[in-house]
């Protein structure tokens, strides 16, 4: 797949470590600014640091994605700075490791709050924007352990269903329910108007 990135404003949840951070650092090394978000403002500040001293464009927001408000001022501050968001890129998650029987109900709520919730409340701060705009999209990090079955006691649970249908919706709405490619890549010209 190639996509031209550079110049292009991305919000990352979850940017403190792990696929946000990398994902960072690949997408500002390739000329887009990038917006992070992160409970861990320390990392994401020192992430944020380093990406603009290599002459890219990036700032770090405290975000705790179960936290609408919080999510929301994360895309508002973007749009408030860049001046757009072109990419919403809801990569927070967490991976709890442990058979459904063991019936860890607080581990299944957080869960929810962070990986379908917070999917949710990424879409909900980010798609005002990009409808005024008319430009943009949500994007959802599936990890492997959603398309590829791993024995039930390692097994994570993720609500790659959930997350991935509500992304889906996000990007088919607003084209009056014109089929989309949303497994690989929405392009350019599937979106309403003209590319900034």
């Amino acid at each position: 797949m190639n996509i031209n990135i550079e110049g292009k404003v991305v919000v990352i949840t979850g940017a403190s470590s792990g696929l946000g951070e990398t994902t960072a650092r690949l997408l500002s090394s390739q000329g887009a600014t990038v917006v992070l978000g992160a409970r861990r403002v320390d990392r994401i500040t020192s992430l944020a640091k380093e990406l603009s001293g290599a002459s890219g464009k990036a700032l770090a927001i405290g975000t705790d994605v179960t936290d609408f408000d919080q999510v929301k001022r994360l895309a508002d501050t973007a749009v408030a700075t860049y001046g757009r968001i072109d990419v919403m890129l809801n990569n927070a998650g967490l991976m709890p490791h442990s058979p459904l029987e063991r019936l860890k109900i607080d581990d299944w709520n957080r869960t929810i709050d962070v990986n379908i919730k917070g999917v949710l409340y990424g879409i909900a701060a980010a798609l005002p924007h990009m409808k005024l705009q008319k430009w943009g999209g949500p994007v959802e990090v599936i990890r492997q352990g959603d398309v590829v079955r791993i024995p039930a006691g390692v097994k994570h649970w993720h609500g790659a269903t959930a997350t991935t249908s509500m992304t889906h919706t996000a990007i088919v709405e607003p084209q009056g329910g014109k089929t989309v490619d949303w497994m690989e890549q929405v392009s350019s010209s599937q979106y309403h108007g003209p590319q900034p």
